[in-house]
């Protein structure tokens, strides 16, 4: 949780919400609390390993599932693209060849970021218990440095004024707090609570210390960030922030209080690192060279888990049948997923190249990973209706509202990412679905040619209507999200006529609430406050909460036994 996150989400919250920021910090402290305390239960029930891509599988069966984590395995993948990147924007202080000023990777800097992914997979190879020992260390002092720098700015170099100077607390009004949370990388920032879910099957006790890691951390996390915030804002001397001119040469100083264009400056690379150099005394100065070297440890602790928690997720997904079986190969000496390992260190790479910086990758990476989030709320409900018997070292008050705050808050999270983003978003989940096909096809009872020709049309009429709906914009959006929202419900129709197994069947039915989700909450996206603003603030959060709270209620009556479920009932958890 404190990786790169802490480096660069400060200015980028400022220049979204101005002081405002610490209030959305607040926020998705508490929305992540109600979304922590679903799966510190779920994962004491069911402590495996790659466990947040499968959670949905004891609750609605494959199909719901598998999209939920194929999204799932777009944000992990890209989180760690992002902290080499961090890595490598940072290294611009001393070696300007790996990135610009604002933060854009050269061709260097991404063939020197790919390289560190390749390391850290090498020693998440070798194991978790190897890299658990090494990460341990770098935990510790990813915590400290964070920490001293926001006393030693508060301390030494704090401008109140810039609290209510330049526009005041709220410069862009009080919708910007929520506007902020996905761009900006707060809501980012916080996603790490997961790891606990991730290594749950490879702790000494799960059963205790998932609970404590998933709620603990987030509490000592967000007091930490927004202590972060306070000194970063406290901490800008404008006349010490340059703008490029037309030559691209930072010399342009930037308009005192215009904190929108922080995230084009020439801080934008090294924000603490910048500001702490800026203020002119010696000891902050002296302190910024510390930084530096976090700049490397914090991203890379962070970097580590998430190359462990793609291929877990890869690793996840082939145990419930996705993908080939090579996906659960264990390495016969470190026990580790080495195949999973590799295909993972090809996506995050791969990654690298459209996205050459962290501020441009944040948001698709966030809201990818939110999408999972939707399944914790229903699956909290479902299984204690379906399977109260099973033992829980954690149980969750009140689980109606628990349950329904973790899903309305992961919603409402989705929501804020705002179009034409979150429409990006569920296009990249729907294109994983001809992918379980080919996996599932067997269960389904379609042959391979069958399953090539409703893959290949698929993909086509998809990708025409992303060209021609999203990159040259000729279509109109009542054509292009009704092609896309026919495309959705006609796959799944064809899937469940054409299903020879009953149970496959059944659970075609149960993912509904998940191709409507994506369905309606794309349509409130585009004509909301935050796509072309036909239904303003604060009219379309308001529909937006009741939508959530319907399709809640609606994923909830999907729910049924898996015959998983009904495994674990009468044979206890499987040994993985």
């Amino acid at each position: 949780m404190v990786g790169s996150g802490w480096l660069f989400a400060a200015l980028a919250g400022a220049a979204y919400a101005g002081p405002a920021s610490l209030i959305s910090w607040l926020i998705a402290g508490v929305l992540f609390i109600f979304i922590g305390l679903s799966y510190a239960e779920l994962g004491s029930m069911l402590p495996f390993t790659g466990s947040l891509v499968r959670i949905d599988h004891y609750v609605h069966g494959s199909i719901s599932n598998y999209l939920l984590g194929w999204a799932y395995l777009i944000g992990s993948a890209t989180t760690v693209s992002m902290e080499a990147e961090a890595i490598i924007m940072y290294t611009n202080k001393y070696l300007p060849l790996f990135s610009t000023p604002s933060g854009y990777l050269t061709p260097l800097g991404i063939l020197a970021a790919a390289l560190l992914i390749g390391a850290f997979t090498a020693i998440q190879l070798i194991g978790v218990n190897i890299f658990g020992k090494v990460n341990t260390v770098i935990t510790i002092w990813k915590f400290i440095i964070p920490s001293l720098t926001a006393i030693l700015l508060i301390a030494l170099y704090l401008h109140p004024n810039n609290f209510t100077s330049y526009g005041g607390f709220a410069p862009f009004g009080w919708v910007a707090v929520f506007t902020a949370l996905i761009p900006s990388g707060i809501v980012w920032a916080y996603e790490g609570f997961r790891q606990a879910l991730e290594y749950a099957g490879e702790a000494k006790n799960p059963k205790r210390d998932v609970p404590l890691a998933l709620i603990l951390s987030i509490i000592i996390v967000a007091v930490l960030y927004m202590v972060l915030e306070i000194a970063f804002i406290g901490g800008i001397n404008w006349h010490n922030i340059y703008l490029p001119n037309n030559d691209g040469q930072y010399a342009i100083q930037i308009k005192p209080g215009d904190w929108a264009d922080l995230i084009k400056s020439n801080w934008a690379s090294s924000p603490f690192y910048s500001e702490l150099y800026a203020s002119g005394i010696a000891l902050l100065i002296s302190f910024a060279i510390i930084l530096l070297i976090d700049a490397w440890l914090s991203p890379a602790g962070t970097m580590g888990v998430y190359v462990g928690t793609t291929a877990r997720s890869f690793y996840g997904l082939a145990r419930q049948g996705y993908y080939p079986s090579i996906f659960g190969n264990l390495h016969s000496k470190f026990q580790t997923p080495w195949f999973s390992l590799l295909i993972t260190y090809i996506i995050a790479v791969l990654f690298l190249l459209p996205f050459p910086t962290w501020y441009q990758i944040v948001s698709v990476s966030t809201t990818a990973t939110i999408i999972n989030y939707l399944a914790g709320g229903p699956a909290l409900i479902v299984l204690r209706k379906t399977a109260p018997e099973v033992n829980r070292a954690y149980k969750a008050p009140a689980p109606w509202i628990i349950g329904s705050l973790s899903f309305v808050a992961s919603s409402m999270l989705i929501y804020w990412t705002g179009w034409p983003y979150l429409g990006y978003v569920f296009l990249i989940t729907a294109f994983g679905l001809p992918l379980l096909v080919m996996g599932y096809r067997k269960s389904i009872g379609i042959d391979y040619s069958e399953t090539i020709a409703f893959s290949a049309v698929f993909w086509i009429v998809l990708t025409v209507l992303i060209y021609y709906g999203f990159i040259i914009n000729e279509l109109p959006f009542y054509v292009y999200w009704s092609a896309f929202s026919i495309l959705l419900i006609a796959s799944m129709a064809y899937l469940y006529f054409r299903s020879e197994n009953d149970y496959v069947a059944r659970e075609i039915r149960a993912s509904a609430w998940f191709v409507g989700y994506m369905i309606i909450m794309g349509i409130l996206s585009y004509v909301g406050s935050m796509g072309m603003g036909y239904i303003q603030y604060p009219w379309d959060y308001v529909i937006a909460l009741v939508v959530s709270f319907v399709l809640f209620m609606v994923s909830i009556m999907q729910g049924f036994e898996t015959k998983e479920i009904s495994s674990i009932k009468k044979m206890g958890l499987p040994s993985e």
